[in-house]
Formats: structure tokens, C-alpha cells, sequence
């Protein structure tokens, strides 16, 4: 049987992998396998980028006879920033652009999609934090059952 593809550490490479500083300063990228809040960073250093696993993390959607699924890979990506709304949203719109200059370039997925984001208030002073969802999407993939 192959390996599944771990969308959250794939995303988190190509993301990393693309970033463009000039268009603004690369966050720290950290993969989460835990709660949000108990992960720590310092945002005096740097803006955090934070990878986990969206809900659901896989979806699959038979085709015709159940062969072949539509199989959705669920990525959420936290921001984080203690600068200003502004460079919340330059960061947003990097994230947005690599996914959309790198759609169709990850081996383990046919297409890289951007979602959305959504601004999260907080209780905190002075850091602006927001949630982007994107999905990796596979189609027509057979439904292998062995």
C-alpha cells in the first residue's frame, strides 16, 4: 500500500519554499500537532505562521460506480503579528499568491486552492491574528481499497 500524503507538512515545504521576502518579511512556519494556544513563539522576533490540519481533513466524494473519489485535503494556516492589521493582510496576500502562481505544482496534489481568510479578534492588545483555509484537492482518484 503507498503513503497517503501528509497535506499539512507538504503545504508548510511549499509554502516556506516560496516565499518571497520582498513582498513582505517571512514569518516563522511551524507545523502544529497540538492546540494553537499551547504552541509558543516570540512575536518580537518575528510574524508566526502556524500549519495544522483543517476540519475535516479528508473529505472524499464517490464518482459514478465509487471507483474513483473526489479526495479534498483540509489545510488551516493561523497568522499571527504583533506589527499592524497592515502586515497581517501583506501576509495574507503572499500566502494567497503562492497559491495561486504554485496551483498546479505540488506532486502529491492536481490543484492548490486559497479558500479564504478570516481576521480574528481578540482580548489582546496590539496582535492582529487571522485563520486561512486552503485545500488540496485530488480528482477522479481511484478508490483503492487495498
Amino acid at each position: 500500500m503507498s503513503n497517503l500524503p501528509v497535506p499539512v507538512a507538504l503545504l508548510k515545504t511549499e509554502i516556506s519554499g516560496q516565499w518571497n521576502a520582498s513582498n513582505v518579511a517571512a514569518p516563522k512556519f511551524i507545523e502544529v500537532n497540538v492546540s494553537a494556544q499551547s504552541v509558543r513563539y516570540d512575536l518580537n522576533a518575528t510574524d508566526a505562521l502556524l500549519f495544522k490540519a483543517g476540519s475535516p481533513t479528508i473529505a472524499e466524494t464517490p464518482i459514478g460506480n465509487w471507483q474513483y473519489v473526489d479526495r479534498v485535503y483540509n489545510v488551516e494556516l493561523e497568522i499571527n503579528t504583533q506589527v499592524s492589521r497592515q502586515r497581517l493582510y501583506n501576509l495574507v496576500q503572499e500566502i494567497r499568491r503562492i497559491c495561486y502562481a504554485r496551483r498546479h505544482s505540488m506532486t502529491n496534489f492536481q490543484r492548490v486552492q486559497f479558500e479564504g481568510f478570516n481576521e480574528l479578534t481578540q482580548n489582546q492588545a496590539n496582535i492582529w491574528s487571522g485563520t486561512v483555509s486552503i485545500q488540496l484537492v485530488n480528482n477522479a482518484e481511484q478508490a483503492s481499497t487495498t
